[in-house]
């Protein structure tokens, strides 16, 4: 919901500028355009930044072998794809719940 009034509050900024600069108002158009594209873009872009740490994986999912500590928690993630898509996928490491991490693709029973 958040995210959603800012990117309409980004949107509304990056169209003001367009039109006080289409106005030959300079400054102020130039100032809002940039606010408004810089929050915009950072918003949008943001989800790709910071992925969040999703539940053990089930089915064709493997490790990568590449781990690291999750800079909002200070927990260990680790990172499994699949190798029928390529998707990433990033899950509590070991020492969080790895126990229920499938170790290869065939998951749990093989």
């Amino acid at each position: 919901m958040l995210r959603a009034v800012v990117i309409a509050i980004a949107a509304a900024l990056v169209s003001t500028g367009a039109a006080l600069l289409a106005c030959g108002i300079r400054v102020p158009g130039w100032q809002s355009l940039t606010i408004g594209l810089v929050v915009l873009v950072g918003t949008v872009f943001e989800r790709w930044r910071y992925r969040r740490v999703e539940p053990p994986a089930q089915g064709p999912w493997q490790r990568t072998g590449e781990q690291f500590l999750d800079p909002t928690s200070d927990r260990p993630v680790e990172v499994m794809f699949d190798p029928r898509t390529g998707e990433r996928r990033y899950v509590a490491g070991r020492g969080a719940a790895a126990d229920d991490v499938p170790s290869d693709s065939g998951g749990p029973g093989s």
